[in-house]
């Protein structure tokens, strides 16, 4: 079984409660799942792939993740997302969304007013929804081949925020989220944008590097003096399969994966993920990609479905068992959805 370091120190004994938006409380975590496109299948929801998670692990999670795409400044760019979401909800209505807003390339244009028809119409859609969302504004900002500039993108998640405090969308919290592979090329605070407007922090984390990082350990620390809880929104080993790289795009970002292993190998990194949720009790949501990634856009990944290795459903269950963690029939107290 290969060997991951993992640096981050042992703080278990120091659980924190930092009373942000749908925070558990200290010495919790939420169990997550991962992920939807609904705005690519606006009118179906039933993602097999959660099916078949849900089939193998139990009890249900707390999260479901999707994402939503500003990419242009057309007034109707979110409209897909809006339609979408709301069909997902009718179909989980205690779930709690992480929606990763992404952004890029109209971070400055964001600032200057000129998506704020679609925000809002966004902003609206999930308040109307009345359950829990956390929204990653430009998540994995600090990504080292595709990374947002740290000059305009602090002021560009204010601008966010702040339109949906105005639109009244009070279940929706604020994630300012980073990538963990990438801390080391740039200090993660050049992208801060405030505690005022960051409700949690947040990091994902596929590549073992992640694990055995000083920068990691910085970020976990910092968020703590900030008061923020952080959630892993993103995170599954990846495994490379380099037969089917496009060559033409960029290396960075394969920094640190792995070659395809053994059933050991595959639980070596679920070990790792748990063990480090356990040191650091301020991680406060966590939340796996249980997908075939073979079959989608990016076939170069493995397939992390918790069935399709031996014995991992059995491992990955009894590691869920641990008290710490809220799964749905829970969490839907906390959300206010019981």
């Amino acid at each position: 079984m290969i060997d991951i370091e993992i640096h981050p120190p042992d703080r278990s004994h120091e659980p924190v409660d930092f009373g942000a938006p749908y925070e558990p409380p200290a010495g919790r975590l939420l169990h997550g799942w991962g992920q939807i496109g609904v705005e690519d299948r606006p009118h179906n929801v039933e993602d097999e792939e959660l099916v078949l998670y849900e089939a193998v692990v139990e009890p249900a999670p707390a999260t479901i993740s999707t994402y939503a795409h500003v990419h242009d400044t057309s007034p109707t760019i979110l409209d897909a997302f809006c339609e979408g979401v709301g069909r997902l909800v009718a179909k989980y209505p205690t779930s709690a969304l992480i929606i990763g807003l992404h952004v890029r390339p109209v971070e400055k244009v964001v600032v200057k007013g000129e998506c704020d028809e679609s925000l809002r119409k966004l902003a609206r859609r999930l308040k109307e929804l009345r359950i829990p969302a956390f929204l990653r504004i430009g998540y994995e900002y600090n990504l080292t081949f595709d990374p947002h500039d740290p000059d305009y993108y602090p002021e560009m998640f204010r601008h966010i925020v702040e339109l949906f405090r105005a639109e009244g969308a009070d279940n929706v919290a604020s994630s300012w989220c980073a990538a963990a592979g990438s801390f080391p090329h740039r200090d993660f605070r050049d992208w801060w944008p405030g505690a005022d407007v960051v409700d949690w922090a947040a990091v994902d984390v596929f590549a073992p590097i992640g694990f055995g990082l000083s920068e990691t350990t910085d970020f976990l620390d910092q968020c703590r003096e900030w008061k923020k809880p952080v959630m892993i929104p993103e995170s599954c080993p990846l495994w490379f399969d380099w037969s089917r790289v496009d060559t033409s795009k960029p290396e960075t970002f394969r920094d640190g994966l792995l070659e395809p292993g053994s059933a050991e190998d595959q639980w070596a990194w679920y070990a790792a993920m748990f063990e480090l949720v356990r040191r650091r009790p301020e991680i406060k949501s966590l939340t796996v990609i249980a997908a075939d990634w073979s079959t989608g856009p990016y076939p170069f990944y493995g397939n992390t479905l918790i069935d399709a290795w031996d014995g991992l459903p059995e491992r990955y269950n009894a590691a869920l068992a641990d008290p710490r963690f809220m799964h749905l029939p829970e969490a839907q107290t906390l959300f206010g959805l019981s």
